[in-house]
């Protein structure tokens, strides 16, 4: 799952980089934020803990809530649409001041994740990952709003917060992907699923808005 666009301050950290800067991006699956972060000319590695096969993208293989790496050796720590899926088993979000340990003074966590959205093509995104989250409860959550993250901050972790926004996200969904998922199960009829896989051949699957926050180490 990936953004479009990233949001511009991101681009601008990786554009103005050194050569000795580096940048990780935590769950990375196939790498769209890594790619991104290499075409800007910025060094950057991959960390997931799915098999090579599974996640093309993987330079580190490793729990991303506690990434196997040195303290203050990383200037940026991406992690997008990875959070919701944490935060279930997490919601102290420990996993976050792991992360904020793992940057050199002045550098950056950067958390993305997709916003519940109006619109009825982004609440079939919306009800979709619900519904993935309620099938795998221990590896998936459901989308996770940026008001609703907010409040879980403790406050020596809201501190660390130096900006943030909303914006809306243009990535282009797989809808005949998503549907042919949801019809491999063999859906009941009038059933959750299959109402689901109605909405998207109806109205289409779109990501709706995202939001973003920039964190950094006190």
């Amino acid at each position: 799952m990936s953004f479009d666009p990233v949001p511009a301050t991101i681009t601008e950290l990786c554009r103005g980089a050194s050569a000795s800067w580096r940048a990780l991006e935590l769950g990375c699956g196939d790498g769209q934020m890594r790619a991104h972060v290499r075409a800007a000319g910025a060094w950057c590695a991959g960390l997931d803990c799915a098999p090579r096969g599974l996640a093309a993208a993987v330079d580190v293989r490793g729990d991303a809530r506690h990434p196997p790496l040195r303290a203050r050796s990383l200037d940026l720590v991406l992690a997008a649409n990875l959070v919701r899926h944490l935060v279930p088993g997490d919601p102290e979000l420990r996993f976050l001041a792991s992360w904020l340990e793992l940057l050199r003074p002045g550098g950056s966590v950067f958390v993305l994740e997709d916003e519940p959205s109006s619109g009825a093509a982004a609440a079939n995104h919306r009800d979709l990952q619900a519904l993935l989250a309620r099938l795998a409860p221990t590896a998936r959550g459901p989308l996770l709003a940026k008001d609703t993250f907010e409040t879980l901050l403790p406050a020596h972790l809201r501190r660390c917060v130096v900006a943030g926004g909303t914006e809306a996200n243009r990535w282009r969904q797989d809808a005949a992907a998503a549907m042919a998922m949801l019809a491999s199960g063999h859906p009941r009829a009038g059933g959750e699923a299959d109402r689901l896989l109605s909405a998207i051949r109806r109205h289409g699957l779109e990501c709706g808005r995202m939001w973003w926050l920039r964190l950094q180490a006190e």
